[in-house]
């Protein structure tokens, strides 16, 4: 199928060094004397033009399944015949497009202008204004001069139908009043009946619409969004009108193209699939070789030779200068998601360029808020739309308006500018997808984890004032990792050795139900299925990675790191008749656009992102056009974790796209509305629930998985009527997190501080055959165990107890021993739970409402109460006979010494209560009086009168605040001092050693011990944040050198792994990855090998012993430069070494047996360096 005239004369062996031999076909090498004579950078070039031709060629003969050496066979179309186009006379159409253009803009200009000046319209609401003007700038309502004293209500009343009417000409090609207004007239009527000859398919009749619509846009100088849901052919609609555009009307291009790096490729096989007699180029290249690329096909600049120039977001911003000078005709943004944003580089720099007219192709309109959608608005008619804020407060409930007039306020903005299709709207032969939310279970070790990490995460959180949000997204992520797979926590995975076996599968709950499904669809022979499967985390693709290798699965991948030519084989692979690759490996963000994998029938979503849209995207993946059989979308859901509140927050703002947007789409030029609007609004709110199984508290067995398909459509009806329901909610009303559950609630345990003192209490119930045998005391000896206690209380009927303790992991580990081993009945108290179980002085008591009972005797103590000195003279001034009250002062704690100062002074606060309270009851007492007012009703004897001197007893501390007192104090560190601490500090911050060296650290601090410094180190580390003010601070100076320390260390360990590999002698043949003219590869080596001798204390003195070296004592380059010269070209040569060093070998590797898995290996396996950062775990 390659013609012979393809191949180039490039090295064989170096252009595709990740194939084989087999997978490649032969490619000749020529003998050319006109490319000898080339200089390099044309030779580059060329070398670049021919491997994309070479690559097109190869990638389309896989697609077909076709022999890549075969003879080609040309494809005949019916009804296609290739353009004509007369340069001459498109010359004069685009300069009488650019006129009329100009001209319509001036008029524009000039109206607003007018509006916005006149007292009438200054006097309207701030939506009223910019209605009437979007009314006026669209053609809606014609111009005239006293259209500025017109009613605004008339012009309201008028607006829906008239922008249908509107439509209605637009679809029918009819003339544009707005251009005749302005003294632009034209003849020419911008409509396509059918298909024009000169594309290479059939438009589908809501395809022609597309086209019709953003013909009549460009007829009446409007930009617009082309909105029609994923899947729908929107990049074809585009092609076939900038065609039509071309060869029907005269109008050549420039036209830039600018969409995600996933997408570039795509376009650029669209179109010269579709239309060959468009000229396209794709614009993507490294830094170093795009100058040259700018040289050679971007200049001249007022004359491209290219109708289209497809680029990405990265290469406008690298190379703004240029595109700023090009003057385009049409600017296309597919997937404008980098637009949301107004102040970002990429809105700004589009912002920029000179074009005439702006077409923005997206799927997702509207992914989490209006201000998003504006932003849109905003980059189509920037002089229009001006002040988001305003946007935004058109919604606000405080208007008065009711949610209708709000999704009509919208409607009318949006209607002449988008264009919007569902695929329920229209006949694309699509057959339906299935959607079904599938319930897994946590497995036991999943459950250990996930208790752990709430529990420990939220314990450190809370320790902040007000919380903080990057770590409340740290344990977001850590729970998110646990419902996943144990095996991606530090620590989950037995081993080493790391083993791939059953553990795999069983210690996941989805796991296990994602083999079960696999087995399943993997027995139907028949069905011929193929599974894609979605992940945000590829350190879980890693995992399911391995399953499959373990299974036997043929597999592809792809995430962040795949480079493009993988990207476009592995596709191409999976879609090719008779595959054999049975599952295809995708993360969210980096497989979810730009990539068409329809030999796919079944799609598992095993996390949901925080976005919707984003979801939906990779759903469309294989439910699009071409598609011929039913897709079945599986979406995993873990039970009772907080993978439920996050499909919850992205139905609401599904709901929010539903009512806003998809309530007001135009479909071509009719009013057509598919089954009524409340149908439309429940397809998008429904968001893969139309099949739910519950598997909640038990195993996933194999029966399950049958009944979760079978049961699937009995439970559609009954979610749809609960979904009708929630559709009922107010727009104006909206709010993310208004009713959100608690994230910090697991398994009926509420972890956080705010709401977790009733999980820290336990409910005991005792069994009779033990009552009236179990102390309040021993009781308290069988709960310490399992952490530290604030209260124990036992009921005067021996029955019930109460226990609260400080932590809440340590109130789950007491419940779940005690269960087992005592066979109690204990629960989580709580007000509510506890009051019909337990008297409600108990429950004050047990969450510090009330009075607090002691010991054996139930006594009862008054509240703790400060007493300051000021305090204790105004007694003694009432109590003159009595003698002196001598109250110790507060103790002061050092904060570097590391006590728990707060409750320390909460204890002593308690002993000078106790000792005010026996010096009043000693000294203020009235044999014949009534207890006084305040005083506690139990500390008077019966018959009402107070208690004589005698008969009172000292209240002392319990026994275990007293233990607990002794306990806090021999935990600080009283002999450390502050010089001492500051050493210490410095020693971890600079990097010199790590938190780990306690030998290192105790040689900076001289004065302590090694087994001293290791016991400070890891009581600082645990309470460090409670006891030091800015911690963070200090802990991420310690991070920061860590890495430094880190970096420094595979430095030396790349430099070492370089020379000693080196064959032969280092100091002939050592060579680096990247070696210019400009340095001298001798110099480079002996810099190279000092640092290898003497590590990188070389690097701030090689500048003096590079010049000091005999044979360079007369060279006066070499004595000319600086130390920096020399020590920043060692620092590079080692960087690059390392770089080298890291990069894992994949030469010999086949598709199926290459592993992406760094953090853990299999028992046997080569240990790879870790692959760059995820994309979906990086925008978390």
């Amino acid at each position: 199928m390659v013609p012979q005239s393809s191949r180039h004369d490039d090295e064989e062996s170096q252009q595709h060094p990740r194939q084989s031999a087999a997978a490649r076909p032969h490619r000749r090498i020529r003998q050319r004397p006109d490319l000898l004579m080339a200089s390099p950078q044309e030779r580059l070039l060329a070398d670049k033009s021919a491997d994309q031709l070479y690559e097109q060629l190869w990638m389309g003969a896989l697609r077909s399944g076709e022999d890549v050496n075969a003879p080609e066979v040309p494809v005949v179309v019916p009804g296609y015949e290739p353009a004509t186009y007369d340069k001459k006379k498109g010359h004069a159409v685009a300069v009488e497009a650019r006129q009329r253009l100009d001209a319509v803009h001036n008029h524009r200009m000039d109206m607003l202008k007018t509006l916005r000046g006149s007292k009438s319209h200054k006097e309207l609401e701030p939506f009223e204004r910019i209605l009437i003007e979007t009314q006026y700038w669209m053609g809606v309502e014609e111009w005239h001069s006293g259209a500025s004293q017109s009613s605004s209500s008339a012009v309201a009343k008028k607006a829906l139908s008239s922008l249908h009417r509107n439509a209605g000409r637009r679809a029918t090609g009819a003339a544009d009043d707005e251009t005749s207004q302005s003294g632009a007239a034209t003849d020419v009527s911008y409509h396509i009946p059918e298909t024009p000859s000169y594309i290479r398919g059939k438009l589908r009749d809501y395809q022609i619409e597309g086209v019709n619509w953003i013909l009549g846009l460009h007829n009446r100088c409007i930009n617009g969004i082309l909105a029609d849901e994923m899947g729908l052919g929107k990049t074809f609609q585009t092609i076939a009108t900038l065609a039509t555009l071309k060869f029907t009307y005269g109008l050549p291009g420039p036209h830039l193209v600018v969409c995600p790096k996933s997408v570039v490729g795509n376009w650029y096989r669209e179109v010269r699939q579709w239309c060959p007699s468009l000229s396209v180029f794709k614009f993507h290249a490294p830094s170093s070789i795009r100058p040259l690329m700018v040289k050679a096909h971007l200049h001249p600049t007022n004359n491209l030779k290219y109708d289209i120039i497809v680029t990405t977001f990265e290469m406008i911003i690298s190379e703004l200068s240029t595109f700023k000078k090009i003057p385009w005709q049409y600017l296309i943004v597919d997937e404008a998601h980098k637009l949301k944003n107004e102040e970002s580089r990429a809105h700004s720099s589009l912002a920029m360029l000179k074009t005439n007219w702006r077409l923005i192709i997206t799927g997702t309109p509207l992914q989490n808020n209006l201000r998003e959608l504006w932003a849109l608005l905003h980059f189509l008619s920037p002089e229009l739309f001006t002040d988001g804020s305003s946007f935004e407060d058109w919604f606000d409930s405080s208007s008065g308006h009711e949610d209708t007039n709000a999704i009509t306020r919208m409607h009318l903005i949006l209607a002449p500018v988008m264009i919007r299709r569902l695929k329920a709207d229209v006949n694309t032969g699509i057959p339906p997808k299935k959607e079904i939310y599938v319930s897994c279970s946590l497995s036991r070790r999943q459950r250990e984890w996930y208790s752990t990490v709430v529990a420990k995460d939220a314990e450190l959180l809370n320790k902040q004032s007000g919380g903080n949000l990057s770590r409340l997204n740290n344990i977001i992520m850590q729970l998110r990792k646990v419902v996943n797979h144990p095996y991606l926590m530090f620590g989950g995975e037995d081993g080493p050795p790391f083993k791939t076996d059953e553990g795999i599968i069983k210690h996941s709950g989805k796991m296990t139900v994602l083999d079960m499904l696999l087995r399943k669809l993997r027995q139907d022979k028949e069905g011929k299925h193929k599974v894609l499967i979605f992940s945000q985390f590829t350190s879980m693709l890693d995992v399911i990675e391995d399953y499959l290798s373990m299974m036997g699965y043929g597999y592809c991948r792809i995430d962040g790191s795949t480079t493009g030519l993988d990207r476009e084989m592995q596709m191409a692979q999976f879609n090719a008749p008779n595959s054999e690759y049975f599952v295809f490996l995708l993360s969210t963000r980096a497989g979810g656009l730009g990539i068409n994998l329809q030999a796919a029938n079944h799609v598992v979503l095993y996390d949901s992102d925080w976005n919707p849209q984003m979801d939906l995207q990779a759903q469309d993946r294989a439910h699009r056009i071409g598609q011929k059989r039913s897709v079945r979308i599986y979406r995993f859901i873990t039970d009772g974790t907080m993978e439920e509140r996050i499909y919850k927050r992205a139905l609401k703002k599904l709901y929010l796209d539903a009512m806003v947007v998809q309530q007001g789409r135009i479909q071509g030029g009719s009013n057509k509305r598919s089954n009524g609007t409340a149908e439309e609004l429940l397809s998008m709110i429904r968001f893969g629930a139309e099949e739910i199984f519950k598997s909640r508290g038990k195993d996933v067995t194999e029966a399950d998985i049958e009944q979760l398909l079978a049961d699937g459509e009995a439970k559609q009806s009954a979610l749809e009527g609960e979904l009708k329901t929630s559709c009922q909610q107010s727009l104006a009303s909206f709010k993310l997190g208004a009713d959100e559950e608690n994230l910090y609630e697991f398994e009926g345990i509420t972890y956080n501080e705010r709401d977790a003192a009733e999980s820290k209490s336990l409910h005991i119930e005792l069994p009779e055959s033990i009552v009236g045998s179990v102390s309040q005391d021993e009781l308290l000896d069988l709960c310490i165990p399992y952490g530290e206690i604030s209260k124990c209380i036992l009921h005067p009927n021996l029955k019930e107890a109460i226990v609260s303790f400080r932590s809440v992991l340590g109130a789950v580990d007491a419940k779940k021993a005690l269960t087992k081993t005592k066979n109690w009945t204990i629960h989580f108290a709580s007000r509510e739970t506890a009051t019909n179980l337990v008297s409600r002085e108990m429950i004050d008591a047990c969450f510090n409402t009330g009075a607090e009972k002691l010991g054996r005797g139930q006594r009862v103590r008054e509240a703790v109460v400060f007493y300051s000195d000021e305090d204790v003279a105004r007694l003694q001034q009432k109590r003159e006979k009595a003698p002196p009250l001598k109250i110790p002062k507060p103790p002061h704690f050092p904060p570097w010494q590391l006590y728990n100062a707060t409750r320390l002074i909460e204890i002593h606060n308690a002993e000078v209560a106790i000792m005010v309270r026996n010096w009043r009851m000693k000294h203020d007492r009235d044999d014949n009086a009534s207890p006084r007012p305040g005083t506690s009703p139990t500390a008077a004897n019966e018959d009402g009168t107070m208690p004589s001197a005698g008969d009172i007893e000292d209240l002392t501390l319990s026994n275990q605040e007293q233990e607990e007192k002794e306990r806090l104090l021999s935990e600080g560190f009283p002999t450390w001092s502050n010089r001492e601490f500051i050493r210490l500090r410095a020693a971890i911050t600079t990097g010199k050693v790590g938190i780990t060296d306690f030998r290192g650290i105790s040689a900076r601090v001289e004065t302590k011990t090694e087994g001293e410094v290791r016991d400070y180190m890891q009581a600082l580390l645990e309470r460090g944040p409670r006891c030091i003010a800015k911690f963070d601070a200090i802990e991420a100076s310690v991070k920061k050198a860590e890495r430094k320390r880190k970096e420094e260390q595979d430095l030396l360990e790349a430099t070492k792994w370089k020379v000693e590999n080196v064959v032969g002698n280092a100091e002939e043949n050592l060579k680096f990855p990247s070696s210019t003219a400009r340095y001298d590869i001798n110099i480079d080596r002996r810099m190279f090998l000092a640092a290898y001798d003497r590590g990188l204390d070389v690097v701030s003195t090689i500048g003096q012993e590079m010049r000091m070296s005999p044979d360079l004592r007369f060279d006066v380059y070499y004595q000319t430069r600086q130390d920096a010269f020399y020590s920043s070209r060692l620092l590079q040569l080692m960087t690059q070494v390392c770089r080298e060093w890291k990069q894992p070998e994949e030469s010999g590797m086949t598709l199926t047996d290459r592993t992406r898995r760094s953090k853990r290996t299999r028992e046997g396996d080569v240990v790879e360096s870790p692959e760059a950062p995820s994309v979906a775990e990086d925008e978390v």
